[in-house]
């Protein structure tokens, strides 16, 4: 970290100014220093830094708005390496982030493209087996439970009605076996899932929003 630093500071206008704003980022968010790692991103794309450095800091600068919920910066970020990307880059993951936000924006049909075109150019991936379970999903509903039991499910699908909330039973994989879930409400954006949420927990109740 300090190494960079210097570096930077003893030749400040050196050609490879930009891969060590780069490398000096990934440094800051390791440390957890979120916004100090933005900038050193920018000023690497600023730098002009050389292929894949370039594409790679806009990934990096484009993941740490997705995990701040900024989907549309996020969005916009990735959107500049996707058409033309270098053959090092997280494709994979880049497209999944990007269906990922489109569907917490809201816009549906739009993130089924990019899932789409995932699971059919890198079947078999994490990231194609994750946008998988996502793939023409249109709305979040809030998960109050999975379980094994159908007869479980029910009872916890009384409980969350009787505190005021209408529930539908839904599936999933998980461990090996068919899960039976229980969810609550419909909603067209994440922020809107977020606020059905917070209901839900209120009313005592382990919440997970899914798609």
């Amino acid at each position: 970290m300090d190494g960079f630093t210097r570096y930077l500071r003893s030749d400040p206008t050196s050609v490879h100014r930009g891969e060590v704003y780069y490398y000096r980022g990934e440094a800051l968010v390791h440390l957890n220093r979120r916004a100090e790692a933005k900038t050193d991103f920018v000023r690497a794309i600023g730098a002009d830094a050389r292929p894949p450095i370039d594409q790679f800091a806009r990934v990096a600068i484009g993941n740490l708005y997705y995990e701040e919920g900024n989907d549309v910066k996020a969005i916009e970020h990735y959107a500049r390496v996707i058409e033309d990307p270098h053959k090092d880059l997280p494709v994979p993951m880049v497209l999944l982030r990007t269906g990922v936000s489109l569907q917490r924006l809201g816009k549906w049909s739009l993130a089924d493209s990019y899932l789409g075109h995932l699971v059919a150019k890198y079947p078999g991936t994490p990231s194609a087996n994750h946008a998988m379970r996502r793939l023409h999903a249109d709305a979040f509903r809030v998960q109050t439970g999975a379980f094994a039991s159908t007869t479980a499910a029910a009872r916890q699908a009384g409980r969350v009605r009787a505190a005021g909330f209408e529930t539908r039973l839904g599936r999933t994989a998980g461990g090996g076996q068919t899960l039976t879930t229980v969810q609550v409400g419909r909603a067209g954006t994440y922020a809107e899932a977020a606020v059905l949420e917070q209901r839900v927990r209120q009313a005592g109740f382990d919440t997970l929003i899914v798609p």
